[in-house]
């Protein structure tokens, strides 16, 4: 059987099996298969479509629902919640398997310098929930079912580094994510008057500012390292525009960890521009006067609720004569206890899902994947440094300068968020941070093809000089 009618035939079961469940389903529910179909044709056509569809929807998708999956204080009791850029990584990843299937010369994934990182760092999750469920810390396939929804980004950085091919596209990418990034902050701007902390769009009926701040905070170091690199002063003008903007909704999130984060960033670009560092120390400053003197009513109070809470018959953990607020000390505590428990399961822990919930990045890697989770996370995130310091320091194109530059300065801040967050489990954030990774490292390829075929043009016109000088003297 030709190719052609083996895909045909394909085609034709997928509609038949289309067809009845559509015919079993509510009317509402024939338009979302409706429109998946048509999505998944446009991504099959062309995957940069189905890009542009997914920079835009990482933020900007609706929630479909979600709920525990257990009982108790667990990561499972909290639910998993279900929303349109999760359907469309399915579709999109389903559309690339089918192109590289129909396409050989497409390969299915393409060599990068984090292909293998990436692959050990799933592989330790895989094991040490398999290991959590033979050990009775894992119930049924819940753990598994959140594998993948922790690595379901991963999904993006391959189809990104598989599917650039141009300097262009790289290029109009980073337009659509900004593009998304203005349409967030006015929506979260909108909610301001409503005294309420400020979350991004279709977040449920609880929003996670925190999410939002993280965000805000990587697209944000984006936004900055292109200002700063960019030489068209019209360009520049509009990227300082929004990354003011952009700060408003960041502040009223009043997310403790978003605010942690934010001095660091800065400190990151004081480091990566030495020449601007005594203007940038003066700036901040200036920064921080303003900010003491005309921070709204609202920011300050969350921060200073931390040290500041009252009297309250809840504990309260003391730092020396600091005393901090009851939702700090019942995170530390059970930080604390985390780090306690997970002696008793050092090298692969306990399994995701394998032990109650934690709001922060590192007790919950040390508790879930050990001692092995922590080891390949740092090295994961070492190799993602080494390409945005690679790109920064190598090229001389301002746009990748200015994408490096701001990968170094939001992983930066994004570390810091992971304290008070599992950041670099939030598909939200996540999604937007490995693909800027991709273009980064795409960025880096295109960087060395150039610088390879330089060399390669040089050594062929010594090789012709040397041959003609020859010729001249044998004649």
């Amino acid at each position: 059987m030709s190719g052609q009618s083996s895909f045909l035939l394909v085609i034709t079961v997928f509609c038949l099996i289309i067809a009845a469940v559509m015919a079993k389903l509510p009317p509402a529910y024939g338009g979302v298969i409706v429109v998946g179909i048509i999505v998944f044709m446009a991504t099959f056509m062309s995957t940069e479509a189905g890009l542009y569809l997914l920079i835009c929807s990482m933020l900007l998708s609706p929630e479909f629902g979600g709920g525990g999956l257990e009982g108790g204080d667990t990561t499972a009791s909290r639910g998993v919640t279900i929303r349109g850029e999760d359907m469309l990584l399915v579709l999109l990843g389903f559309a690339w398997l089918m192109r590289t299937a129909i396409h050989k010369d497409l390969g299915l994934i393409r060599p990068t310098p984090l292909n293998g990182s990436i692959g050990i760092y799933v592989a330790v999750y895989l094991f040490a929930t398999l290991a959590g469920f033979i050990a009775g810390h894992v119930r049924g396939i819940t753990g598994f079912f959140y594998v993948l929804k922790y690595v379901e980004y991963f999904i993006v950085y391959f189809i990104v580094s598989n599917n650039l091919e141009t300097r262009d596209q790289i290029r109009r990418f980073i337009i659509t994510m900004l593009i998304t990034a203005f349409i967030v902050s006015i929506t979260a701007t909108a909610q301001i008057p409503g005294g309420e902390r400020v979350s991004a769009p279709f977040e449920g009926e609880r929003g996670e500012p925190n999410t939002l701040g993280g965000y805000l905070l990587l697209i944000g170091s984006v936004v900055a390292g292109l200002a700063i690199n960019l030489k068209d002063k019209s360009i520049t003008r509009w990227l300082w525009m929004l990354l003011a903007f952009m700060f408003i909704p960041f502040m009223f999130t009043q997310s403790r960890g978003s605010y942690l984060a934010l001095p660091f960033v800065y400190m990151t670009f004081g480091f990566l521009l030495p020449s601007k560092r005594i203007k940038m120390v003066v700036l901040a400053v200036v920064f921080f006067i303003f900010g003491v003197l005309f921070m709204p009513a609202t920011v300050t109070d969350r921060i200073m609720y931390t040290f500041e809470q009252g009297y309250t018959q809840q504990k309260k953990v003391k730092i020396g004569d600091v005393e901090l607020d009851t939702s700090t000390t019942e995170r530390l505590e059970s930080w604390t206890r985390a780090l306690s428990d997970g002696i008793k399961s050092p090298i692969w822990g306990f399994g995701v899902t394998g032990y109650g919930f934690l709001d922060a990045q590192y007790p919950r890697i040390w508790v879930e994947t050990g001692l092995l989770g922590l080891f390949f996370f740092g090295s994961l995130m070492y190799k993602v440094f080494k390409q945005g310091f690679q790109l920064y320091g190598n090229t001389e194109d301002p746009l990748f300068k200015g994408l490096g530059m701001g990968l170094i300065a939001g992983t930066v801040g994004l570390l810091f968020h992971a304290l008070g967050a599992n950041t670099f489990m939030i598909v939200r954030v996540m999604e937007p941070f490995w693909l800027i990774v991709g273009m980064v490292v795409f960025a880096n390829k295109l960087e060395a093809d150039a610088a390879a075929k330089e060399i390669a043009e040089e050594v062929e016109t010594t090789a012709s000089g040397v041959a003609a000088i020859r010729a001249r003297g044998s004649a």
